[in-house]
C-alpha cells in the first residue's frame, strides 16, 4: 500500500458518514442533465500535446482513462484552445481548423475515454456504474500567448482586448526590490510581447471560433463545453478593466460581459448544437481584487480589496441570461501568482466567500434582465423582469485549495457551492471518489471508521523528498539532483534578486504535469522529483503518436536528465554572473 494510500483515510461522521454522502449525492443541472456527485474534477493543463499544438493523443486517453475509473461526477478537460496561434505553452490541444470526421475522431475517442466506453477502443469493459459528464475546456489566451510557443513567429505580438503589456512591475518599489522587479520584468518583455488591440473583425473571429469549438465538442459526444473566462485568458481580458481600455462597444464601460454573451448566445442558437447541451463559464475572482501600489503603506494597508459587488453583478447578468448550467469561481493569472498557490489559506477564503455569496445572490428570488437574450425558445423578451416558469439559476462550482475531505465536506454543508471543483488533487489521488464510495460502503457493513487524516501531501519545490528504500536508482538520481539544486540556490543568494513569483507557480505546474504523465502510464506519484527536476522533466518530452508515454517516461527519468539539469544550472549562473 502506498504512503497516499495508507494516509487517505476516510472520516466517517457520527452521523453515520453523511459528509460523504453529501458529496456522493447527485445534483441536476438546469437543463435536467444529473451530475452523478458533487466531485468535479476541474480543467488541469496538461502539456501533452504535440509540440505547437495539436489533437488529443494516447497521452491524454491514457491519463483521462484513469480519471474515468475515479468515478468523478464531471470531469473538465485542460484548456483546449480555439485558435492555432493563441497557445499558452505549446503543447496545448486545438480545436481543428477544418471540421471533419477525421479531424473530430481524436475528440471523439477522448470523449469516449472520460465516459468510459472504452470498449469502442479496447477490450477492457468499462468500469463501474459512474458515466461522469465530459465537458470540453474552450479557451483563448490572448495576450498571455507566449513568444514563440504560443503559435506565432518569434516576436509577433498576440491580440487582447488593448495594448496592455503582461507582468511589468508597478511604481513605488524600493531599490532593493527594484533589482528583483527589473528581472521579473524582463523575463515577461522576452516571454509575452505588448498585445496588438483587436479589431472588430478579429473580435468576430474569435467568437466564431468558440461557437466552432462547442460545435466539435457536440459532435465528438461530450456533454458540453465550459467558456474559459478566467485566468487572465482573453475573454478575461474583455472582462477585467485591468487589461481592457477599449472606448467602443467592447469596452467594460459599455458592456464588459459583450463578448461573453455573444459566445454564448452563438452556441445556443447553433443548429449543430442540442438543447441538452451543457455549457459553463469559468469566473475568476481574482479578476475583482485591486491591492494598493504605494511603497510607503503598511502590511495591514497592503491588504487586497475585493469590488464582490462587481463580480456578484457579473453573476446575476451570466444567471439571467437563461443559457449557463453552471459557474465556475476560480481566479489567479500569470501577474498574479499568489492566487495559482494552492498553498495559500487566503485564497480559498476569497473564492469561498465570494462563491457563498454568489449562491445567495442566484437563490434570492427572480433575476433582473439585462436587456440581453435569453436561452433560445425562451417566452421572455429582452428587459422582461419576471422569471421564466420553471427555469433554475447555474449551479456554482468552487475551486481552489481543496487539501482535505474536511475542507470538501465543509464547504457543501455551508453551501458555499453546488459542486465542487478539485484539480491538483486529482493528480495525486485520481481516484478519490471511488475510494470515498467504498469507505462509505465498508462504513455501512459495520467496519469501524477510519482516522481522519489529510488528502494530501505538499511537493517540496526544492530538492524534492527522499525517496523510499529499496529504490537505488531513484536514491542515487535523489541525491545527485539535491545537490545541483542546492548549488543553484547557493550562487543564487549571492545575487540581490529573489526569484520572480511566477518562476514559483511555474515549477508548481511542472511538477503536477510530470506527475499526471505518471499517472497516465500506471505510475504513483513521485515526491522525490523537485521543482527544478519538474521542470526539465516537463520541456524533455516527446508527444506520443501511438505508444502509450511509458515508453518515453524511464529516459527522462534517466541520468541523462540529471546531466541537463547541470546544464541548465550552469548556463543560468553563467547569465547572471
Amino acid at each position: 500500500m502506498s504512503k497516499l494510500e495508507s494516509t487517505l483515510t476516510v472520516h466517517c461522521d457520527e452521523d453515520g458518514g453523511l459528509g460523504i454522502q453529501d458529496l456522493l449525492s447527485s445534483i441536476e443541472l438546469p437543463n435536467r442533465q444529473i451530475v452523478p456527485n458533487r466531485l468535479v474534477k476541474v480543467a488541469l493543463y496538461e502539456h501533452c500535446a504535440a509540440l505547437f499544438g495539436g489533437p488529443p493523443n494516447e497521452a491524454h486517453y491514457d491519463l483521462y482513462r484513469q480519471w474515468h475509473t475515479g468515478r468523478w461526477g464531471m470531469i473538465i478537460t485542460g484548456n483546449v484552445q480555439v485558435t492555432r496561434d493563441h497557445l499558452s505553452l505549446g503543447r496545448d490541444m486545438i480545436i481543428p481548423e477544418v471540421v471533419n470526421a477525421e479531424t473530430v475522431e481524436p475528440f471523439k475517442r477522448l470523449a469516449a475515454v472520460i465516459h468510459g466506453d472504452s470498449q469502442l477502443w479496447q477490450d477492457t469493459p468499462s468500469d463501474g456504474p459512474i458515466r461522469p459528464l465530459a465537458i470540453l475546456q474552450l479557451s483563448h489566451a490572448g495576450r498571455q500567448s507566449a513568444n514563440i510557443l504560443g503559435g506565432r513567429w518569434p516576436f509577433v505580438p498576440p491580440l487582447a482586448p488593448s495594448a496592455i503589456p503582461l507582468g511589468r512591475s508597478a511604481t513605488g518599489a524600493t531599490r532593493d526590490s527594484g533589482l528583483s522587479s527589473t528581472l521579473s520584468d524582463f523575463i515577461h518583455a522576452f516571454a509575452f510581447q505588448v498585445p496588438r488591440p483587436m479589431s472588430m473583425e478579429q473580435i468576430d473571429e474569435a467568437a466564431d471560433a468558440f461557437v466552432k469549438g462547442a460545435r466539435v465538442a457536440a459532435q465528438s459526444g461530450f456533454d458540453g463545453v465550459e467558456l474559459h473566462a478566467a485566468h487572465g485568458y482573453l475573454l478575461a481580458q474583455f472582462i477585467s478593466s485591468k487589461t481592457n481600455k477599449r472606448d467602443d462597444e467592447y469596452s467594460v464601460q459599455a458592456h464588459s460581459l459583450r463578448l461573453l454573451h455573444r459566445i454564448v448566445t452563438g452556441i445556443r442558437t447553433c443548429e449543430d448544437i442540442p438543447r441538452s447541451f451543457i455549457l459553463g463559464v469559468k469566473l475568476n475572482a481574482a479578476d475583482y481584487v485591486s491591492r494598493p501600489h504605494s511603497g510607503n503603506r503598511t502590511s495591514a494597508e497592503e491588504t487586497p480589496v475585493a469590488d464582490e459587488d462587481r463580480a456578484l453583478d457579473h453573476v446575476r447578468e451570466i444567471a439571467s441570461w437563461d443559457m449557463v448550467e453552471f459557474i465556475e469561481v476560480s481566479g489567479g493569472d500569470y501577474e498574479n501568482a499568489e492566487f495559482m498557490d494552492t498553498q495559500k489559506s487566503a485564497r480559498q477564503a476569497l473564492f469561498a466567500h465570494f462563491s457563498r455569496r454568489a449562491m445567495q445572490a442566484l437563490s434570492a428570488g427572480p433575476l433582473p434582465r439585462h436587456g440581453m437574450h435569453t436561452r433560445p425558445g425562451s417566452a421572455l423578451s429582452a428587459g422582461d423582469a419576471a422569471e421564466k416558469p420553471g427555469s433554475r439559476p447555474p449551479l456554482i462550482l468552487l475551486t481552489g485549495g481543496f487539501r482535505s475531505l474536511p475542507l470538501l465536506v465543509s464547504a457543501l454543508r455551508q453551501q458555499h457551492a453546488h459542486l465542487l471543483g478539485v484539480g491538483r488533487l486529482s493528480v495525486l489521488c485520481p481516484d478519490l471518489p471511488a475510494r470515498l464510495h467504498s469507505a462509505l460502503s465498508k462504513n455501512k457493513n459495520g467496519s469501524a471508521p477510519a482516522a481522519l487524516a489529510d488528502l494530501i501531501e505538499e511537493p517540496d519545490l526544492g530538492v524534492g523528498r527522499p525517496p523510499p528504500p529499496g529504490s537505488l536508482s531513484r536514491s542515487l538520481r535523489y541525491r545527485l539532483e539535491r545537490a545541483l539544486v542546492s548549488a543553484f540556490f547557493a550562487l543564487w543568494s549571492l545575487l540581490p534578486v529573489e526569484l520572480p513569483k511566477l518562476v514559483g507557480a511555474g515549477a508548481n505546474m511542472a511538477w503536477h504535469i510530470v506527475m499526471m504523465r505518471r499517472v497516465a502510464a500506471g505510475r504513483e506519484v513521485d515526491y522525490s522529483v523537485g521543482g527544478l527536476g519538474a521542470v526539465v522533466r516537463m520541456w524533455l518530452w516527446t508527444a506520443p503518436a501511438s505508444e502509450t508515454i511509458a515508453a518515453t517516461q524511464d529516459i527522462w527519468d534517466s541520468w541523462v536528465v540529471m546531466g541537463l539539469i547541470g546544464v541548465v544550472i550552469g548556463l543560468v549562473v553563467g547569465m547572471l554572473v
